[in-house]
């Protein structure tokens, strides 16, 4: 697919005045092939935006399990300082995916039309 960038809005101007002049056929014809474009894009970026949320939500499993224990050793104060480091890095680090997952989250609510909480409810 190719993508084309549109210089400025006398562009979009010029190719409103391009589409005004089709037939109401070609018209039909232009909007069916609009309306399938466009389906087929937002299916691709949600598929895109799905794939970064489920990424994102999570360390990888081993960076993963050893957050977890060291987190369950802070619950219990029981870390020693070299652990106490190790905890709060990979801590930053899931704090950074979290991040990632809300902006995609967001992205994919924009996409739908619709709120995070309505979202919440149909992922």
């Amino acid at each position: 697919m190719v993508n084309v960038e549109l210089p400025s809005q006398s562009s979009i101007e010029h190719l409103l005045e391009e589409i005004k002049q089709l037939s109401p056929a070609e018209l039909r014809e232009f909007a069916r092939q609009f309306a399938e474009w466009q389906e087929q894009s937002c299916t691709q970026e949600e598929a895109s935006l799905l794939a970064r949320i489920e990424e994102n939500s999570r360390l990888p499993d081993a960076e993963q399990q050893r957050y977890e224990l060291l987190r369950r050793k802070c619950e219990r104060r029981t870390l020693i300082e070299n652990e106490l480091v190790e905890y709060q890095s990979l801590l930053q680090r899931l704090e950074a995916r979290n991040v990632k997952r809300v902006e995609s989250l967001i992205a994919l609510a924009e996409l739908r039309r619709m709120s995070l909480r309505d979202l919440r409810h149909c992922t």
